[in-house]
């Protein structure tokens, strides 16, 4: 296969021919039935437990309608199934449906190598999910995705080291840490706590995970419609400065800066740190290799504001489909409630349907942390989602990586942090 479409993907992780007949296109809202075999390609990532967890939903579907055949192909990253489905949408042979980011599935629908899935859908299907998700898959203001699941960033917190200097977590959103308590109680567990180093956040090379303090700072990267950078201000320039305090002051390991391959949940893991700014889909690590230390997880802490990141995937049709309807109706299936539940409590991730949402799920491992992480994925601002998701973001997203690192590593000023991103994102907006 020769050939890619111009799409770039370089967002790290940190963190997925033939139309049937007329009469089965005015039942699209019904599951489709295929006249004879029908065969599909469906692409992935995941760990095992991910891989179990679609395989099981594909023979449910399978079960109920013999006569489609779904096959599950899976790489190892996301960045892998991106440069596979590029190339493969270059030549016109994309699988069928495939597995995204909410921060990529913008610059497919802009290059039209997605279906528009309101084809596919009632026109009120949108209302069952949680508004950030809905307007992540969306693009000029129709879906070209459905939401499958999310994940979201907490606070991971050693029990132990956190009972010595004699203080407890919060115990609900409204009860939360504001910044000064939390540098206050990261400076008490490097004094007296017996951790080397306060706490860390994990980056996973993804600078947009720095949003949520802007927004819980009161600023935004960009403006209302998106059309203008407005980082250098009083709130921009004020986060820039109190993450940069976080390596100035040694709280945090010099070595977790945003292009750092260190692993903060590993440091977590063995007492470096008390403190872990990290997601949800840490907690079969720890739980497995955090051995020494009992470990609870509460909420993100807060300034004027409460703001979270945007994780997870969306399962969307890919332009070169053979069957575009029995895609759609799969996509369906995987994200109708029942198989969501199913999907998220045996892969540990957080639901994206509203009904789920604000259900105690039965999760494997952790239910108490997993309740933190769903209740924190309810602050998830609106227009992070819009800016996240915007087409071109994932080439902001590199110019934040290099100013942030610039900021962290080297003491560049934050106001000129701010101005050289606003400046560099301006002309991608232009």
């Amino acid at each position: 296969m020769t050939g890619r479409i111009d799409l770039t993907t370089d967002i790290g992780t940190l963190g997925r021919r033939t139309l049937l007949g007329a009469a089965a296109a005015t039942a699209l809202t019904r599951p489709t039935r295929a006249q004879a075999k029908t065969q599909l390609t469906m692409t992935v990532w995941g760990a095992q437990a991910e891989q179990d967890a679609f395989n099981a939903i594909i023979a449910k579907y399978q079960a109920a309608h013999p006569d489609v055949a779904i096959k599950l192909e899976v790489f190892g990253n996301g960045m892998q199934l991106y440069q596979q489905v590029d190339t493969r949408l270059a030549g016109r042979q994309a699988p069928d449906i495939f597995r995204v980011q909410y921060q990529q599935i913008g610059r497919y629908a802009s290059a039209r190598a997605v279906a528009d899935m309101s084809k596919f859908i009632d026109k009120d299907y949108g209302s069952a999910f949680g508004p950030a998700f809905w307007n992540a898959v969306s693009y000029k203001g129709r879906p070209y995705a459905i939401p499958h699941h999310t994940d979201t960033f907490a606070l991971y917190y050693n029990r132990d080291m956190l009972a010595k200097i004699g203080v407890e977590a919060p115990s609900s959103l409204e009860k939360s840490w504001s910044w000064e308590e939390f540098i206050r109680i990261a400076r008490a567990m490097k004094e007296k706590g017996g951790a080397p180093y306060g706490f860390a956040m994990s980056w996973q090379n993804a600078a947009y995970r720095w949003l949520p303090f802007l927004y819980q700072h009161g600023g935004t990267l960009l403006n209302a419609d998106l059309t203008r950078a407005v980082l250098a201000n009083q709130a921009g320039v004020g986060t820039i400065g109190w993450t940069q305090s976080w390596f100035k002051e040694g709280l945090v390991p010099p070595s977790t800066s945003i292009k750092s391959s260190e692993q903060p949940q590993a440091l977590f893991a063995n007492g470096t740190i008390g403190l872990l700014l990290a997601g949800d889909w840490q907690i079969p690590f720890l739980n497995g290799n955090m051995t020494k230390w009992g470990w609870g997880v509460t909420y993100m802490p807060r300034d004027v504001a409460m703001a979270s990141d945007l994780g997870g995937n969306c399962l969307t049709v890919s332009r070169d489909a053979k069957n575009p309807e029995i895609a759609a109706d799969v996509v369906k299936f995987f994200c109708n409630e029942e198989n969501m539940r199913d999907f998220v409590v045996n892969a540990q991730f957080l639901p994206v349907r509203k009904a789920l949402m604000a259900e105690k799920l039965p999760y494997k491992l952790r239910p108490d942390a997993m309740q933190v992480f769903v209740e924190q994925s309810a602050t998830i601002p609106d227009h992070l989602v819009s800016t996240v998701t915007m087409p071109n973001f994932s080439k902001i997203n590199a110019v934040l990586t290099d100013q942030f690192d610039l900021a962290f590593t080297s003491g560049q000023d934050p106001a000129a942090t701010a101005k050289a991103i606003d400046e560099q994102t301006q002309a991608l907006l232009a």
